[in-house]
């Protein structure tokens, strides 16, 4: 296992921007099934530095998702372009190389995958990518004719009612999304119901609910402990037969049906694959932060310099109070910095085990503050805040609003001091979602207690009465869980808040796509390519 793992093979030293075949011959490539066996993929990565440009095999993990888990995975080829950029050999020994610009280097890109990459005379080509794959310039190829990639593709799920190359992406990249499988589910203990719909709004939107039974299945099956204790998440992100969302903890659900899916989960049909995969589930201790653009909305709407040179401040007296040894600064940035097992280690066995690895986070910290060059730079913690996912009032059935009122959610979140939950209320709450780019894309909701809600920990809900769904009224958002749309929460007396927080008019209408023919396997190749390069 380990000699596979350090198998390093360097296919070329010298990349020639001009190339158009990409065909090596490696003599001792280990064996499919020892691969298999392993769990490893073969991965093809790109590398540019100042001193060389080399293409580098090697293997690595394969991530858990359906096509992972359904296809060999001798028949997969992960590409890697993270590193890469194009040099063009320098025309003197005097001068240095010159930097491709990026429509140069995109075009060699989209040669690459068009051609596709041969190893010991098998022909690879481009698969597809998840979302995530796509900002981090990765993608797979597979060893079969382009023709039976559409082939194989198509047969995944229906997408023949799929027009933009866009959204076709966005939806194969679904297939490709990392997930642990949790479970076989039959689709007779599931059940489709009814979104909340009104003026051409969807209120639920990517929103379903799930039994008591199943969550504490899914729990244990996770291992979900904090505080050393068994946490039974209120929320689960999911990905079933083509859903995709989020499932809410409703206890009255009961009997055979264990999930109830909302029909604006579900993206394509695919009657094949029963595998349930948990992509996510809401986790106490999760802090919110600010960011260049919250920092930047907050100052145009009222917000004094001052106000948040001191929140700044005030973050960064946390950080020293945390390499001073303060416990409970430290469980709240361990928590922040998502590293949730040295948090617990800290509560159980105290500060010394964890030292070390809370100095160097804490340099990590100030680094990213001070060295950042194309992310966000400022970074302030704010400890009454949370990151939670957002979702649908439960009580929202048979295509009905549920109880709370517009304006109104419902948060309760376990406290960091004694881990035990705590409703908010009689206050407002500020709520954002990345990325935040409008004044409007700040909202104030009234925090209410709602006592049949008292088992959602760790979740913020949102009304579906009302004009414009909650989530929505911040950039077009919707509650299908994925992490960038998940809610901060900050409550209102930590900032002066002035009274323009208001909601954003009607969004633009979408481009008509009229005409437009099903998506080719050559246009789901350029719209990865269109990434800047």
């Amino acid at each position: 296992m380990n000699n596979l793992r350090s198998f390093r093979a360097v296919l070329l030293r010298e990349v020639d921007p001009d190339i158009t075949s990409w065909n090596y011959s490696v003599a001792n490539l280990p064996q499919a099934k020892q691969t298999n066996a392993a769990g490893l993929v073969k991965c093809l990565s790109l590398i540019s530095s100042n001193a060389k440009q080399e293409i580098v095999l090697r293997f690595e993990s394969a991530p858990s998702n359906r096509v992972t888990r359904k296809e060999p995975l001798d028949k997969l080829l992960l590409i890697s372009l993270a590193d890469f950029r194009l040099r063009w050999p320098a025309k003197s020994p005097d001068d240095p190389p010159r930097l491709a610009t990026g429509k140069e280097n995109g075009d060699y890109i989209t040669r690459l995958l068009t051609t596709g990459v041969g190893l010991n005379g098998i022909q690879y080509h481009f698969f597809g990518h998840s979302n995530s794959q796509l900002k981090s310039r990765s993608c797979f190829l597979y060893a079969a004719s382009k023709e039976e990639i559409s082939t194989k593709v198509e047969a995944m799920g229906d997408l023949s009612k799929l027009k933009s190359v866009g959204k076709k992406a966005k939806r194969i990249g679904l297939l490709f999304s990392s997930a642990d499988m949790a479970l076989a589910l039959p689709p007779e203990r599931c059940e489709d119901i009814e979104d909340v719909k009104r003026d051409g709004y969807i209120f639920t939107d990517g929103c379903g609910l799930i039994s008591l039974q199943l969550a504490r299945q899914l729990a244990q099956r996770r291992k979900i402990i904090f505080r050393d204790k068994r946490y039974l998440p209120s929320v689960f992100q999911i990905r079933y037969r083509g859903y995709k969302g989020v499932l809410t903890l409703d206890r009255t659900l009961q009997g055979q049906v264990q999930v109830q899916f909302r029909e604006s989960m579900r993206k394509f049909k695919d009657a094949s694959d029963h595998s349930f995969a948990v992509v996510d589930y809401s986790k106490p201790y999760a802090f919110g932060s600010l960011n260049d653009e919250v920092v930047v909305l907050l100052h145009t709407l009222g917000v004094s310099e001052e106000m948040l040179l001191r929140k700044q401040q005030q973050h960064l007296d946390f950080l020293s109070n945390v390499s001073q040894g303060d416990s409970r600064a430290a469980f709240q940035f361990l928590s922040y910095c998502d590293r949730i097992n040295l948090a617990e280690k800290l509560l159980l066995e105290g500060s010394e085990p964890v030292r070390s690895t809370l100095g160097g986070l804490v340099r990590q910290e100030y680094a990213k503050m001070l060295n950042k060059r194309d992310e966000q730079r400022c970074r302030i913690l704010i400890p009454k805040s949370r990151l939670l996912f957002g979702v649908c009032d439960p009580a929202s059935k048979n295509g009905r609003p549920g109880k709370l009122r517009e304006g109104e959610c419902f948060v309760r979140i376990t406290h960091d001091g004694d881990g035990v939950g705590r409703t908010i209320i009689a206050t407002e709450v500020m709520v954002t979602r990345n990325p935040c780019l409008h004044p409007g894309d700040l909202q104030k909701f009234k925090a209410v207690d709602i006592p049949e809600f008292s088992g959602l920990v760790d979740c913020i809900v949102f009304s579906t009465q009302g004009r414009r769904p909650s989530a929505d009224l911040m950039s077009g958002g919707d509650l299908d869980g994925d992490k960038c749309k998940a809610s901060q929460c900050i409550h209102a007396h930590v900032l002066t808040i002035t009274s323009s927080l208001r909601h954003l008019g009607p969004r633009y209408h979408p481009a008509d796509n009229g005409g437009a023919r099903s998506v080719s396997w050559r246009q789901r190749v350029c719209h990865f390519r269109r990434r800047d390069w």
